[in-house]
C-alpha cells in the first residue's frame, strides 16, 4: 500500500476506523482470510491488528502517560504532574530571617500569608501580640524575582515601660518591593544577591484602629507623653550562597545588611534611640526527608553597630534570631508553615527584630500559595455534594467548592444579626474566606458577648479552610480544618484566633454526618466544644440540617440549630433555621442566645 498522509494515522488512532479514515483517499478495507494472513511479524518489528470496539486508546490520556512517564521524579507523591525545583530544593526562606539563593520559576508566582504570635499575655489584650504578613514573589526570568509584601502589629508593647504611666501602644506598619537575582549558579551551588526598599512606619503611644490620628499618650522615645509617628525609608541587603548537599539536604550561608533609622521621635517631644543598622551573618538548612515535607532550622548573629532587641528599661542590645520549623506540602500548590522563632520582624529589613520591648520564643505559623502548580485531581461534585461544599449554618463541613469557585452567603436573624461570607477556592482543597458582620441582642450578656458581640459591633475575619482527606479520592471519610483571625470593630478593637477540625462522612446518597471540634483562643477566655450536624435528603431539592454544639468550657453555652435547605438550583441555596446560637459566625456558635433567632440564609456558587 502507498504511504498515506499523518492524518490517516491520526484518524487510525484516534479509534475512528479505517473507513472513516481513509474515505477521502479512495481505499476501501476488507478482512484478509485466515489461510491467507501474512508470516507473522519477527520479534522486534512492528505487528498490526484489529482492536475490539470499545478498547481504542485515547490520544491525549496516551500522551500524558507518557509525558509523566517521562518527567516523573521516582520519589514524587504530590501528585500527577512532574517534579520541580520548587519541590525539591530550599523554601525562599529558612526563617524569615534567612534568604536563601533559591528563586521560583520564570513567570511563576507564589503568594504566602503568615502571622507571628506572642503567648497572648502581657500587655495586650486580646490574642496578644502579632505581626501579620502578606507577601507576593513572582520570577520575571529564572534568574530574577521581584516581590511585594506587607505586614502590620499594631499591639502594644509587651511589657510595660519604666517610667511610662500605664501600656504604651505601639504601631509597626512595613510595605515594601524586593529583588533577588542570581547571579551565580554551578551545580549544585547558587548564589544570589537580595535587596529590599521599604516604607517602616513607627507609631508609639498611637495605633490600633485610630492608625495614630489621635493626640496620643506616653511613648517609648521621650516623656513628652504624646505620640511619636515616622514614615521611615529602609533597606536590606543580602548575599545567600545555598548548597544543595544531597536530594535531601540543602544548606544555605548568608552575610547581610539591614538599614534601619538609629532614632525616633526628633521634632516630637525629643529623639530617642531605635534600633539602627545591623550588619549579619546567618545560616541554616532544610532536610526534606520525604516530597511533602520539609523540616527547616537558621540562626542569624546581628554584628553590629545597631542593635536588634530592647527590654523594658529601653536598654538595646543584640541578640540572635534563631528559627525551627517546617514546611507541609498538602499539593503542589498548597503549602502550610509553622516554626519557633524569637524574631517577630517580618520584612526583609525588619526580620532581624525580637518582639517590642523583651526577647522570647514566638510562634509563626503560614499558608503558601503557588497557582501555576498542578491541582489534586477531583471529578465534579454531584448538586448534593455541592450543597456539602457551602458548609452547614452553625457546623462546617470537611468540604470546598471545586478550585476557581466564589462562594457568596449572607444570612440575617429575628434578632438582628446580620453575618455573610466571601470565599474562593485556590484548589480543589482550599478555600480562602472574607467573613464578617454585625451581632445583635445577644443575651446573656458576658464577657465574651461584650468583647466580641457586641450591639452593632461589626466584626471582620480572614480565614481558610483545607481539605486533607477525602471521600472523593478514596478515604474513608474527609477531613479538614479551617483558621480565621480578626477584630471586633466598634468599640473594644480586639482579636481571636478562631479553629475548627471538620470530620464529614457521607453515608449513602441520602444522609452525611459531621463532628467538627471548634475553639476560639483570646485573651478573656478559650471556649471549646464540639459541633454535630447531618445533612438528610427529603427529596431532589430539600435537604433538613439538624445541629448541635456542645460547648465542653462551659456547658450551659451549648446551643442548635434546625434548618430547611431548599436547593434551588446547582448554584444557589436558600436555608430557613432556627437557632439558639448567638450567631452563625465562629466565637457565636459557641455562644447561647436566650431568645430563639429564626432567619434566612442564602449561598451562591458563582
Amino acid at each position: 500500500m502507498a504511504q498515506q498522509p499523518l492524518w490517516c494515522l491520526g484518524a487510525l488512532w484516534l479509534g475512528l476506523g479505517p473507513a472513516a479514515a481513509l474515505a477521502q483517499e479512495g481505499l476501501s478495507w476488507e478482512l484478509v482470510p485466515a489461510s491467507e494472513s501474512p508470516t507473522p511479524a519477527p520479534s522486534g518489528s512492528l505487528s498490526w491488528e484489529l482492536v475490539p470496539p470499545g478498547q481504542e486508546i485515547d490520544p491525549e490520556a496516551a500522551t500524558a502517560a507518557s509525558d509523566a512517564d517521562d518527567n516523573a521524579d521516582p520519589d514524587a507523591g504530590l501528585g500527577p504532574a512532574s517534579t520541580r525545583a520548587a519541590d525539591l530544593g530550599q523554601p525562599l526562606h529558612l526563617g524569615t530571617a534567612l534568604p536563601t539563593a533559591r528563586l521560583i520559576g520564570d513567570a511563576q508566582s507564589q503568594l504566602r500569608f503568615a502571622q507571628i504570635s506572642a503567648d497572648g499575655q502581657g500587655q495586650s489584650r486580646g490574642t496578644g501580640n502579632q505581626n501579620y504578613l502578606a507577601r507576593f514573589d513572582f520570577g520575571l526570568t529564572e534568574r530574577i524575582m521581584v516581590s511585594g509584601f506587607y505586614a502590620s502589629a499594631d499591639d502594644p508593647l509587651y511589657n510595660p515601660i519604666a517610667g511610662r504611666n500605664g501600656p504604651v501602644s505601639n504601631l509597626w506598619e512595613v510595605g515594601g518591593a524586593g529583588l533577588r537575582v542570581q547571579v551565580a549558579r554551578s551545580g549544585p551551588w547558587q548564589w544570589a544577591i537580595d535587596g529590599s526598599l521599604e516604607q517602616f512606619t513607627v507609631g508609639s503611644g498611637c495605633g490600633g484602629a485610630d492608625n495614630c490620628s489621635t493626640a496620643g499618650g506616653p511613648n517609648m522615645f521621650n516623656t513628652s507623653g504624646r505620640k511619636v509617628f515616622t514614615r521611615n525609608l529602609v533597606g536590606s541587603l543580602a548575599l545567600p550562597l545555598s548548597w544543595q548537599a544531597s536530594r535531601q539536604l540543602a544548606l544555605t550561608l548568608t552575610p547581610g545588611v539591614s538599614l534601619l533609622p538609629a532614632t525616633q521621635g526628633s521634632g516630637q517631644g525629643g529623639a530617642g534611640t531605635f534600633y539602627g543598622t545591623n550588619v549579619s551573618i546567618g545560616g541554616g538548612f532544610s532536610w526534606r526527608p520525604i516530597q511533602e515535607l520539609n523540616l527547616i532550622s537558621s540562626a542569624v548573629l546581628p554584628l553590629g553597630p545597631g542593635a536588634n532587641s530592647f527590654n523594658s528599661n529601653l536598654t538595646f542590645a543584640r541578640v540572635p534570631v534563631l528559627t525551627a520549623g517546617l514546611n507541609i506540602a498538602v499539593n503542589r500548590r498548597i503549602a502550610l508553615e509553622g516554626a519557633l522563632t524569637n524574631g517577630f520582624g517580618a520584612t526583609p529589613a525588619t526580620a532581624l527584630l525580637t518582639l517590642p520591648s523583651t526577647n522570647r520564643l514566638l510562634l509563626s505559623a503560614g499558608l503558601r500559595w503557588t497557582p501555576d502548580e498542578p491541582d489534586t485531581p477531583q471529578g465534579p461534585l454531584s448538586r448534593r455534594q455541592r450543597s456539602y461544599a457551602i458548609g452547614g449554618l452553625s457546623v462546617n463541613t470537611a468540604w470546598v467548592p471545586p478550585s476557581g469557585t466564589w462562594q457568596l452567603s449572607a444570612n440575617g436573624d429575628s434578632r438582628g444579626n446580620g453575618l455573610g461570607l466571601v470565599g474562593w477556592s485556590a484548589s480543589n482543597i482550599f478555600q480562602f474566606d472574607i467573613s464578617g458582620g454585625v451581632f445583635n441582642n445577644v443575651q446573656p450578656a458576658s464577657a465574651l458577648v461584650t468583647t466580641y458581640a457586641s450591639n452593632g459591633g461589626f466584626n471582620v475575619r480572614f480565614g481558610g479552610k483545607l481539605v486533607s482527606f477525602s471521600q472523593l479520592r478514596g478515604a474513608p471519610w474527609s477531613g479538614g480544618g479551617r483558621i480565621s483571625l480578626g477584630r471586633a470593630w466598634g468599640g473594644t478593637n480586639q482579636g481571636y484566633l478562631y479553629a475548627e477540625f471538620m470530620q464529614t462522612w457521607e453515608a449513602n446518597n441520602w444522609l452525611a454526618l459531621n463532628l467538627t471540634p471548634k475553639l476560639a483562643f483570646s485573651g478573656i477566655g478559650t471556649p471549646w466544644g464540639f459541633g454535630l450536624s447531618a445533612n438528610i435528603q427529603l427529596g431532589p431539592a430539600l435537604q433538613l440540617i439538624p445541629e448541635a454544639n456542645l460547648v465542653a468550657s462551659d456547658w450551659s453555652s451549648s446551643n442548635g440549630t434546625l434548618a430547611l435547605r431548599w436547593l434551588a438550583s446547582r448554584a444557589t441555596y436558600l436555608d430557613l433555621y432556627a437557632s439558639s446560637a448567638a450567631g452563625l459566625l465562629d466565637l457565636g456558635t459557641l455562644l447561647p442566645s436566650q431568645q430563639l433567632r429564626v432567619g434566612l440564609k442564602l449561598s451562591v456558587l458563582l
